[in-house]
């Protein structure tokens, strides 16, 4: 019977470690404790375990099939070529995403309802996809413009908190955008108004015009309004939350 001395920071890890060297499952291990470990002062200085290890009765077998699966894994190597060549061509993943959403869909709803029970808010759920990697979740209740907070400030600091807990649980990187009581719609329309006002101004004195600093989604709805317009152009300027769109009479 091959014995062995194998030493961890933990009698299970020891355990661990012996299995990777006698070739088996953790399962398959007897063993007896030489020194077991122990914590040192508020966990510092710990001692290691000491175990000495051999396979038990009846698991003779088990270092044979681990041997083949060697051989099978160091000719892998020239048939992953082939192997990553094939998922590249096969579009199988189409059938995968629209599970994926549905799954992020789920656990956002879940995630809202929590939150909502949490805030005692009663009220409707209904997410849907948006454009490109967008998920639009619409709060709607006799309560819920609460979540709204002013100028959107908690409803923008409830989207970004919710965004990164449902991506973290899925493993995904979607867009969430967070409405209640149809505030974000009624935001964008001032915004698209405010913007054709401003446009405006611009052909009439022939000067360009700054607007006030903005985040990226009121930019780039600001940006996306004044588009098609012939007679003026926008860009952006400016670092950080100082960033804002300038409006310019179009040469």
């Amino acid at each position: 019977m091959n014995k062995i001395e194998v030493s961890g920071r933990t009698t299970e890890e020891a355990i661990q470690i012996a299995a990777k060297e006698l070739g088996v499952g953790t399962d398959a291990v007897e063993y007896e404790i030489v020194e077991e470990g122990a914590k040192g002062f508020l966990g510092m200085g710990q001692s290691p375990s000491l175990i000495k290890a051999w396979v038990a009765e009846g698991y003779d077998a088990a270092p044979k099939p681990k041997s083949e699966p060697t051989a099978i894994v160091e000719e892998q190597p020239e048939e992953k070529p082939a192997a990553i060549a094939q998922p590249k061509p096969a579009p199988a993943a189409p059938a995968a995403s629209s599970g994926e959403i549905d799954e992020f869909k789920t656990a956002l709803v879940k995630m809202l309802e929590e939150i909502l029970s949490a805030m005692d808010i009663p009220g409707k759920i209904a997410v849907r996809t948006g454009e490109g990697d967008e998920i639009i979740a619409e709060i709607e209740g006799k309560d819920a413009g609460i979540l709204i907070g002013t100028h959107g400030q908690t409803l923008d600091a409830l989207q970004y908190l919710v965004s990164i807990a449902a991506n973290r649980a899925q493993g995904t990187r979607y867009r969430v955008i967070l409405d209640a009581e149809g505030y974000r719609k009624r935001y964008e329309d001032i915004l698209i108004k405010k913007a054709h006002e401003y446009a405006n101004a611009v052909k009439g004195e022939g000067q360009e015009c700054e607007l006030e600093p903005q985040p990226a989604r009121d930019r780039r709805i600001v940006h996306m309004a004044l588009a098609d317009d012939p007679d003026v152009e926008t860009y952006s300027e400016g670092e950080g939350d100082n960033r804002h769109v300038v409006i310019s009479p179009k040469k």
